[in-house]
């Protein structure tokens, strides 16, 4: 179990849900799970913004701090931002850049409170 700073306190039984997590892929090249975590560690984070579509893998993540002896980061999972068809928004696709808001007179707080 771990407490979410959005979503409070959250239990993901990874072993029972999803048995012994793959961690290496078959070209020796390692998972998302595994990277981030690494990652995250030797960049000193500490604190984890993502979307709460991973809410689920923050269980499958601290296993593996506790594994390599590593204190995790707080996490925070947000709601995530939709275009208009419902999809995700992704930084790949439309003019989703702050300039395009403000060339369309976006207030600076009016962003910040959409997205909060």
């Amino acid at each position: 179990a771990f407490q979410d700073l959005v979503y409070g306190w959250n239990r993901h039984e990874v072993a029972n849900v999803e048995g012994d997590p793959v961690i290496l892929k078959s070209d020796g090249f390692p998972t998302y799970h595994l990277a981030c975590v690494v990652d995250d560690h030797h960049m000193g984070i500490s604190h984890v913004l993502r979307g709460s579509e991973w809410l689920v893998s923050t269980s499958k993540h601290l296993l593996l701090y506790q594994a390599l002896g590593w204190q995790p980061p707080r996490f925070a999972h947000l709601p995530l931002l939709l275009n208009r068809d419902g999809s995700k928004l992704s930084k790949r696709q439309g003019d989703i850049f702050l300039e395009h808001f403000a060339a369309a007179d976006f207030l600076p707080d009016a962003l910040l409170d959409i997205i909060t």
